[in-house]
């Protein structure tokens, strides 16, 4: 299994040691993880400074390489907050560092935190949900430094700000959108996570759901990368085994890893069959 979203104690909203992380993967069968440390510049309203320190982040990472080396492949990896008003700043970090595999994510809409409410204030759930889209599509357009997008549809883990049920929304209504969005991703040689935390966060689903799997593929997108989105050990590779059936179902054959930023295709069929000295792609 590769677990490519996994965040440590060099994010702000997470205390897990990155030791701690290295040794649950491998009591779970995980052979690949990516370590995506937050780094948000702009996150308004909020206590917590989503920064780290690349240069110490690295070095842990190469000891947990040393560390782990032969049961577990670590990926220098990063999960950039997307925001117009740092564009130059989150690019500059990038070219001034070494990343395997950088996920770009959307925390932020209309300058407003999606996680405390803010954002949902004065909107209709329509409102809500077309405006979020439409950034997403934007972030896309204007941030091509990035491999994957994350969590492309985050705003259903909060919209019982608005009293709503995410399972009673017609999320077919942004159909359109989001397939710029997923043509824009593809076009420019970019994919999407399948990300875990909706069933931490108790919504019973995938972000985003096989419906937007699937047209994601028929769309002609190949890669595609499964990440817990973890940050307590307790939830990584969390329900890998499903995610692994939906891309299958959505017709994928091939699960994306990534070296030194580049995409390479595994056969779901392989997953628990791979060790770190002996892979056959």
């Amino acid at each position: 299994m590769f677990d490519y979203h996994v965040h440590t104690s060099f994010s702000a909203d997470s205390k897990l040691p990155m030791e701690q992380a290295c040794q649950a993967a491998v009591d779970k069968g995980v052979t690949e993880i990516a370590f995506t440390e937050h780094l948000d510049y702009y996150y308004p309203n909020c206590p917590l400074t989503f920064e780290f320190d690349y240069d110490e982040y690295a070095c842990t990472v190469d000891e947990m390489r040393d560390r782990f080396g032969g049961r577990l492949y670590i990926l220098k990896a990063v999960e950039i907050g997307l925001h117009s008003s740092v564009k130059e700043k989150n690019e500059q970090f990038v070219r001034g560092h070494q990343f395997d595999f950088i996920i770009g994510s959307v925390h932020i809409a209309d300058d407003l935190d999606l996680h405390n409410g803010d954002y949902f204030k004065g909107k209709s759930l329509d409102e809500a949900l077309e405006l979020y889209f439409e950034t997403v599509y934007y972030c896309v357009q204007d941030n091509p430094f990035f491999h994957v997008l994350g969590h492309l549809d985050l705003i259903k883990r909060y919209v019982h700000y608005l009293q709503a049920d995410p399972a009673c929304i017609d999320w077919r209504r942004y159909d359109q959108l989001i397939g710029e969005t997923l043509k824009q991703l593809i076009k420019t040689g970019r994919g999407i996570e399948v990300n875990m935390s909706g069933y931490r966060y108790k919504l019973n689903c995938t972000l985003p759901e096989l419906p937007l799997i699937r047209l994601y593929r028929q769309l002609g997108g190949e890669i595609i990368t499964v990440g817990s989105d973890a940050h307590h050990q307790a939830h990584i590779a969390h329900h890998f085994e499903r995610a692994y059936n939906l891309l299958e179902e959505a017709g994928f054959k091939y699960v994306t890893v990534y070296r030194e930023g580049q995409p390479h295709f595994v056969p779901i069929s392989k997953m628990g069959k791979l060790t770190e000295g002996g892979r056959d792609w």
